[in-house]
């Protein structure tokens, strides 16, 4: 997690992604709980450097 995070924070779109998805569904093998306000914060990082599958699931998280 801390090299996923500090790739994302550095500004990689694929990994602010993942980061995305891990806290949309959760992934207790990384120590993840679900947090929708993490999961938006990632996914609307990638989405604004036009990554179509964050800017999809970012409208998902938002339509809740």
């Amino acid at each position: 997690m801390k090299w996923l995070r500090k790739a994302a924070e550095q500004g990689h779109l694929e990994t602010q992604y993942e980061l995305g998805n891990m806290y949309d569904e959760g992934d207790w093998r990384k120590g993840v709980t679900e947090n929708d306000t993490e999961a938006v914060k990632w996914y609307r990082k990638a989405a604004e450097q036009g990554f179509v599958p964050a800017q999809v699931l970012l409208k998902v998280l938002e339509a809740k």
